[in-house]
């Protein structure tokens, strides 16, 4: 069961576990303190028009529709173009959604679909009182005994797919919500390549006996992590960090002290 220190800061969810195991400051920037964030990254902004993309067209928009109205969320020319690149992405990818569908017997589809869990892994009401862990799929398929979760990323390709938290996160919700699945498959769409790597598939033992304690350790070390204030973790990521005007530590970060008559490297 978890701790008191733990429930303190619920709900969880893969991203805020990771937030606060790389930056206490930052956690408390975003959970605690609610602040506003002063600014958002670049690849933030394209990542959330993409995403708007493919779930427009997930959900039946026309896919030259779909693009349209995500591109109109971005301005700046640089950003549209790094977009323009990314949504030529989507089409494949769609290709290969409709031949996933024709190959197996779907009876349900899941865009941008939200679960929650108790503390006790049991489920509820995504923005209930109770909710302990909750996590968004980006799009989910039912076939038979068997749920495919895809997360869509952005971002630069990366192989080792085998223990990261958020799909992890992502089987212990999907046992909790779909008690009639025996297993799960999970994958990440790198929107850049239209492919999609898959982890081995997780039966619902390998998910009560594996990853529900390790979800739940995560939480606990995150718990412990913010329990001593917002100190901050300076690091590289204060660059894409949000918050990283309003923060001492990320200013000092960034804006290195000079010293005018110090003399230049040779």
């Amino acid at each position: 069961m978890a701790t008191t220190r733990a429930l303190g800061h619920a709900p969880w969810s893969a991203s805020k576990i990771a937030t606060a195991l790389r930056c206490p400051r930052l956690f408390h920037y975003k959970y605690v303190e609610k602040l506003a964030e002063p600014e958002v990254m670049p690849e933030a902004r394209i990542g959330k028009a993409v995403h708007a993309a493919l779930e427009g067209a997930l959900g039946g928009t026309p896919l030259q529709a779909a693009i349209e109205f995500a591109r109109a969320l971005i301005t700046d020319p640089l950003e549209q173009a790094r977009f323009e690149h990314l949504s030529g992405g989507i089409g494949p990818f769609l290709a290969r959604i409709d031949e996933f569908r024709r190959r197996r017997r779907v009876s349900r589809e899941l865009v941008e679909f939200s679960l929650a869990v108790r503390e006790n892994f049991t489920t509820t009401q995504f923005y209930a009182g109770d909710a302990f862990y909750r996590g968004i799929f980006d799009v989910g398929f039912i076939y038979d005994d068997q749920l495919a979760v895809i997360d869509h990323k952005t971002g630069a390709r990366y192989r080792n797919l085998a223990n990261t938290d958020q799909l992890e996160g992502y089987a212990v919700l999907a046992a909790a919500g779909f008690r009639s699945v025996r297993r799960v498959w999970l994958g990440v769409h790198w929107v850049a390549d239209a492919e999609v790597d898959w982890v081995r598939p997780l039966s619902a033992g390998d998910i009560q006996n594996d990853l529900v304690p390790r979800v739940l350790a995560n939480v606990e070390a995150a718990a412990l992590a913010v329990d001593d204030g917002p100190r901050a973790n300076p690091g590289v990521w204060c660059e894409r960090c949000n918050y990283r005007s309003v923060c001492p530590s990320g200013i000092e970060f960034r804006f290195e002290p000079v010293d005018p008559d110090e003399p230049e490297p040779e």
